[in-house]
């Protein structure tokens, strides 16, 4: 995992932590008080907008000479065991769930993706174990998840355009070697632009990884989260249908695709999810 050592971050060492500052916003945070890992860590400021095991996310707000900034601050707790071994015995040091969404965010940022900016990052080793670990991000500008502006959109070819635009989002990050993990609907925010075109920035990277290529386990796990978080009576087969083909880059859905989706999507969506979305699925397979 390669640490963000670039001209834009500073190296903040302090006993048993490490932090990396975003440049930009230093004098920011430390007119807020956040100077030290334990300041990030213990901070009471702001609003917990979610919480789930050892992870914790707060939404505060930040002052500095250039006005008041939303942020969002990404709260963990040790990495499981499991995780921790498979860095161990590669002989490597043992990767944080932070430092892996603020690697992600800047490669995606950095290969021309939508995606929020990273303000800082910081993590606490002891024997070389994680104890603790948090990622600061900007708020995105615009946008709202996926799910919700589906939910809330009634026009067919629009509806088909942000579907359309959604999929060749996700193909392009693919083919660039990315692949999110968690690629749930609620993580890709969506915007109208003012040309009528979809605009789509992705969020919550911790579990994301770039590779050469994107292996087709990797691609089918992102498809089948997206499948799953999706209620299957929000969208029509028709609509399923324009979203495979874009993401496929296909005109019509052949032997190949249908067994891509048949043996590697609908398996992982069944272990995520419930037979609703197979029942969803179903329909457009049979008469592909």
């Amino acid at each position: 995992m390669t640490v963000p050592t670039s001209n834009d971050f500073e190296l903040w060492r302090d006993a048993d932590t490490v932090m990396w500052v975003n440049t930009a916003h230093r004098q920011t945070l430390l007119e807020s008080g956040l100077a030290r890992f334990e300041d990030f860590r213990d901070t009471t400021a702001g609003e917990v907008v979610n919480r789930h095991g050892v992870r914790e996310v707060v939404r505060l707000t930040l002052t500095g000479c250039d006005g008041p900034r939303t942020v969002y601050l990404k709260r963990f707790g040790p990495t499981h065991l499991k995780d921790a071994l498979k860095d161990l015995v590669r002989l490597r040091r043992v990767r944080t769930p932070a430092l892996v969404e603020c690697t992600m965010l800047r490669a995606l940022r950095d290969a021309g993706f939508g995606a929020p900016a990273v303000i800082a990052c910081g993590e606490r080793h002891v024997l070389g174990r994680d104890r603790a670990s948090f990622v600061m991000v900007d708020a995105l500008n615009t946008g709202r998840p996926l799910d919700e502006v589906l939910k809330g959109l009634a026009d067919p070819a629009r509806r088909r355009g942000l579907l359309a635009a959604t999929a060749s989002f996700v193909r392009r990050l693919h083919a660039a070697g990315f692949s999110h993990g968690d690629l749930f609907a609620k993580h890709l925010f969506v915007s109208r632009e003012d040309d009528g075109d979809w605009s789509v920035s992705v969020i919550d990277l911790a579990r994301g990884r770039r590779d050469a290529t994107t292996s087709p386990a990797r691609r089918a796990r992102d498809l089948a989260a997206l499948m799953v978080s999706i209620d299957p009576g929000v969208t029509s087969v028709r609509e399923r249908r324009t979203f495979l083909l874009e993401y496929l880059g296909a005109d019509r859905l052949g032997a190949d695709h249908l067994r891509f989706v048949r043996q590697r999507i609908l398996p992982r969506a069944g272990k995520l999810s419930h037979r609703a979305v197979y029942r969803a699925w179903q329909p457009l397979l049979e008469h592909a």
